[in-house]
């Protein structure tokens, strides 16, 4: 657990006061002084309904009662309902006052805008988070035992159950796809929910049946030490004992600093798994280990490593230069584009995809869910990675 875990908490906590304030408040007063001064009162009221849910959700979340469920619903209104009001709110402003034009054009411009707005919010909240790809990609190692030439690893990440409710046929699809594709071994990396352990618990039937010939082995995200919506140290601590113990429950093997060995037919390798380790402060004391999760191993021995957080891999595991491939999430494909650059990689170089240093390989995968049930860096994927063999 991070120290500062309590001024993470905070300062979330603060940013959806900003939020509300800049896109809830602000909107509904020029709405009612300046564009619905000659409507009914009940339009005028309805036009503020989506900012009392809001209000509602913010007390909710303040309070840290159904935490997942009032993030959840803050989420909503707020992109689909009080960014979209911004928006029109910009657009009348600019109509009226810079470009001259009639208020009740400009206005109905706005409206028009902030209409396509908040569909495309629906769209990608509704439509886009729930559009599962499969990615696969071969990795040719020299070093790979030759009796794992051909090993197939499903890559799981970033569920965060908590994004669909209680009940969705969207997880339903994911289990069903990854037991499709027939892996060797299901891999998965962190972010199992979002806030709570209960958010696990509707889906512990579906989760339940992956399986796989050798098994599924998965390691804790930041998320999974559940920063987030509950009223004190204790209780955050029994819940993240009820969400290991859930995981475990489903006959996942959870790897907290430790490793496996995967033996065929004599040949040897590692899977390897550590508790959170990030290079961002707030996260960087969250309990992983990368020196007790290799404790006893060869280091000429094929490894295969589970690290949440991507950059883990160039702050720690380059230098240690004895794991082949790492295989991480937590960023969900933040590949977006300004002037023709990832912005993302200011922050985070190595953000999706597939990267290299010398013979070791990262793999970061997008994932397959969100605290806010959408993605701007693309679909949600499930990874089938093929290990080969270099001739």
């Amino acid at each position: 657990m991070p120290e500062n875990a309590d001024i993470c908490y905070e300062m979330k906590f603060q940013t959806y006061v900003i939020f509300f304030l800049l896109f809830g408040v602000l909107p509904d007063i020029y709405l009612w002084e300046i564009v619905l001064t000659d409507v009914p009162i009940y339009w005028k009221l309805a036009a503020c309904l989506p900012t009392l849910g809001v209000i509602i959700s913010l007390v909710l979340i303040g309070c840290v009662i159904r935490y997942s469920d009032s993030v959840r619903a803050f989420s909503y209104l707020m992109f689909i309902f009080s960014l979209p009001k911004s928006v029109l709110v910009l657009f009348s402003l600019v109509g009226r006052n810079v470009l001259g034009i009639a208020p009740c054009v400009a206005d109905g411009i706005a409206l028009g805008v902030a209409g396509a707005v908040s569909l495309f919010f629906m769209t990608l909240i509704f439509r886009v988070s729930r559009h599962l790809d499969v990615h696969t990609e071969s990795l040719a190692f020299d070093d790979l035992p030759a009796r794992f030439d051909g090993f197939r690893i499903c890559q799981l990440t970033d569920i965060h159950l908590g994004s669909f409710g209680r009940k969705s046929h969207y997880v339903r699809r994911i289990i069903d796809t990854a037991l499709s594709l027939s892996p060797d071994i299901i891999l998965f990396t962190g972010d199992l929910v979002n806030f709570e352990s209960s958010e696990a618990v509707p889906f512990r039937e579906e989760l339940g049946r992956l399986t796989a010939p050798l098994g599924v082995f998965s390691v804790r995200g930041n998320h999974d030490y559940l920063l987030h919506g509950h009223h004190n140290e204790q209780e955050r601590l029994d819940d993240m004992d009820r969400l290991l113990q859930l995981e475990m429950g489903l006959g996942w093997r959870v790897l907290r600093n430790e490793h496996v060995l995967l033996e065929r037919e004599g040949d040897v390798l590692a899977v390897v798994g550590v508790d959170n380790v990030s290079a961002n402060p707030f996260f960087n004391k969250a309990g992983g280990s990368l020196s007790k999760a290799l404790e006893g191993l060869p280091r000429n021995l094929f490894k295969i490593l589970l690290s949440h957080d991507p950059s883990h891999w160039r702050w720690e595991v380059v230098p240690e230069g004895s794991i082949a491939l790492t295989l991480s999430g937590h960023t969900h494909g933040l590949k977006y584009k300004l002037a023709g650059r990832h912005i993302s990689h200011w922050h985070l170089p190595e953000s999706a995809g597939t990267y290299r240093e010398g013979k070791q390989v990262l793999h970061v995968s997008k994932g397959l869910g969100s605290a806010f049930a959408f993605r701007m860096g693309g679909f949600p994927d499930i990874d089938i990675l093929t290990l080969r063999r270099s001739k």
